[in-house]
């Protein structure tokens, strides 16, 4: 019997020395986050008349505003071995509501306009993914710090539809990729008892590729009437207040910023004759934000 008790006693010892050690790291092994929100960006593209970036430096535009709708993503993070963690999230942004214009000009400097036209953009989606790895150099009760390296993908799949009825059969689109490796460090810092405040910074380095089709104009090839490519960077900027319920759920509210661009890159045109016609793509541009609330499985 005291042998019983001995070990049991045992026993009780040891969970508790293992809850009281895992209570003293703020960020769990193992943490699934899901969330949802409202999103809204902006984006906007243009090309020059010629290779060089001139006759005009700026020839056509197009601006793609408030593109907004619900947000849904998902966050996986998960300490495998000693201060190794993993990392992989994806999200996925269905379009609602947004306003497109259409630019072309005869003259340097958006002078001499030759053509405007105002769409909508009322459906697509916008969607990401990114996984890596990182280190853990801090985790106490209090904060942590684990930068992480990595690789993801951005895709937006935007229209140009006209919902006035002038051109029921307009349906255009515009695919963009942003592909490449990324930086990221992630901390979390506990505000007062259950209640902590995570954050995280990103910085990405892409290539930028996309591809258009103007379903009404007849001179160009279809589906792929031009297309671009450039390289750029991307960098976004999290925030969320975490409280939890109970040791293994938490709910978070929070505000995400992202601001992605590229530099000078090349714009084809394929037309229904055959002919292939390049020009300069000016930069591409995009910046939103999004609010999210969710729930933390913690582990």
């Amino acid at each position: 019997m005291n042998k019983m008790i001995k070990g049991l006693a045992l026993f009780l010892t040891i969970i508790c020395a293992i809850q009281t050690g895992n209570a003293q790291h703020i960020d769990q092994k193992l943490q699934l986050s899901f969330s949802t929100g409202y999103q809204r960006e902006d984006f906007h593209w243009s090309i020059a008349g010629n290779t060089n970036g001139q006759n005009p430096n700026v020839l056509s535009e197009l601006k793609w505003k408030n593109v907004s709708g619900e947000d849904y993503s998902a966050a996986l993070q998960w300490n495998f071995w000693r201060n190794i963690t993993l990392f992989a999230a994806y999200s996925r942004q269905n379009i609602r509501s947004g306003t497109v214009n259409d630019m072309d000009y005869n003259a340097d400097n958006r002078t001499q306009p030759v053509y405007t036209g105002n769409f909508s953009d009322n459906k697509g989606n916008i969607t990401a993914w990114s996984a890596g790895a990182g280190y853990m150099l801090f985790n106490n009760r209090l904060f942590s710090l684990i930068p992480f390296v990595g690789y993801g993908n951005s895709a937006q799949y935007l229209y140009l539809v006209d919902l006035s009825g002038q051109f029921p059969d307009l349906n255009s689109t515009y695919e963009a990729h942003w592909n490449g490796p990324f930086i990221k460090v992630h901390s979390s810092l506990k505000i007062w008892r259950a209640l902590k405040l995570t954050a995280d910074v990103t910085y990405n380095q892409v290539n930028y590729s996309a591809q258009g089709d103007w379903n009404l104009i007849t001179t160009f090839q279809h589906p792929v009437s031009y297309s671009h490519d450039a390289k750029g960077y991307g960098i976004n900027g999290n925030a969320r207040l975490v409280y939890n319920l109970t040791r293994n759920i938490a709910v978070s509210a929070g505000y995400n910023y992202f601001n992605w661009q590229t530099g000078n890159g090349n714009d084809m045109l394929y037309l229904t004759s055959g002919q292939q016609d390049k020009t300069r793509l000016n930069g591409v541009f995009r910046n939103g934000f999004e609010i999210v609330g969710g729930v933390v499985l913690a582990y």
